[in-house]
């Protein structure tokens, strides 16, 4: 009887889960198409791109999904049991708090499980991919969009570029000057033609100047050089572009070796996830403890500001960590360590699930 009510109460739970997720991610993933779509529509991002993007993002999106959904569905499972008065079957059968936990091990440790996979390699990697590709996507973008009349910054804006007349042909440019800022040799180029090249793979776009001067070092210097050339190319998308450095983005190896604060900020974070989806299944049980013929939408009531509260304390602890305005041997831990021992306060007094029904 214990083996069949466990595997009745697990697959309820993976039913209401697999739902819930669903629907949120698809809420989540909608708005962010919503967005991805207005900034091509703007011409800050290339529609090519699109939905390549959002593939990357969307994975990221699970991995604060699965500790919030599963919480939500056991709230469900356990209220559905309350108002269709099955835990007073449960009750008498003996199923009290350590059963329970029992009968939902499995879906617990397997989102678990799921969310350190997610949350250690591949959110890692799909976000690195991500701020790739955004960077090319922008770094084109500056490459495609050069106009006479008017100053481009290119290269992080190590690159001075001016045009005076728009050419006949469609990506020429007249009388262009180029001033390339250099720490040891600046360098000025002029061109009375130019012309934008793109390469065969696609993703490489140089500038060919034509017919034109380069002016190479600082005025008045012995090793000052005026050179005369008759095509010379300048790249202006390189194959790769670096992104900015995002802390999420970086392996979880390498955030283990990095004596920095925000490093290890973000290892505590990575850790922690997988650690709230089985801290959140311990705070859902009593949560939803036994209040027969009540509405199915009870645990949600109590269980949503909980949620809101214990994430929001972990991401001010992150920042505090990040900040080193905590050690690091407390960073993060101590918001679990407070959920836990209030937890166990709450379970002292009661240490059933079920309050017992006399007849």
């Amino acid at each position: 009887m214990a083996t069949l009510i466990r595997r009745y109460l697990s697959w309820e739970l993976l039913q209401y889960w697999l739902v819930f997720t669903l629907v949120l991610w698809l809420v989540l993933v909608s708005a962010r198409f919503s967005l991805y779509l207005g900034q091509a529509a703007a011409g800050q991002l290339p529609a090519g791109d699109v939905l390549t993007l959002l593939g990357l993002k969307s994975v990221g999106f699970f991995v604060f999904l699965l500790p919030l959904t599963l919480f939500l569905s056991l709230l469900w499972l356990l209220g559905r049991l309350n108002r269709d008065h099955e835990t007073l079957a449960l009750n008498a059968s003996g199923i009290g708090t350590a059963q329970l936990y029992a009968a939902v091990a499995f879906p617990v440790l397997l989102a678990a499980l799921l969310v350190a996979m997610l949350s250690f390699y591949l959110v890692p990697r799909t976000a690195q991919l991500g701020y790739q590709l955004r960077a090319d996507a922008q770094q084109s973008l500056k490459a495609g969009s050069l106009s006479a009349g008017r100053f481009h910054l290119l290269r992080n804006g190590r690159w001075l570029l001016y045009a005076q007349q728009a050419g006949q042909a469609e990506g020429e440019l007249n009388d262009v000057f180029v001033h390339v800022q250099r720490a040891e040799r600046p360098q000025i180029l002029v061109a009375k033609r130019a012309l934008l090249r793109r390469e065969k793979n696609g993703r490489e776009r140089f500038l060919v100047l034509l017919d034109g001067y380069r002016y190479d070092g600082v005025p008045g210097r012995a090793d000052y050089r005026v050179l005369h050339y008759a095509e010379y190319a300048l790249r202006l998308q390189p194959a790769h572009t670096k992104p900015a450095h995002k802390w999420d983005a970086v392996p979880t190896d390498a955030l283990w070796s990095d004596p920095r604060p925000a490093a290890a900020a973000e290892w505590q974070a990575r850790l922690s996830r997988p650690l709230s989806v089985i801290v959140l299944a311990l705070i859902a049980v009593p949560l939803a403890r036994f209040r027969p013929a009540t509405s199915r939408f009870y645990p949600l009531w109590l269980g949503v500001p909980m949620f809101a509260l214990y994430f929001n304390l972990l991401a001010t602890a992150q920042l505090w960590l990040s900040r080193a305005a905590v050690p690091g041997w407390l960073g993060v831990w101590w918001v679990h360590a407070v959920f836990v021992a209030g937890l166990l306060l709450w379970l002292r007094p009661r240490p059933g699930l079920f309050r017992r029904v006399r007849v």
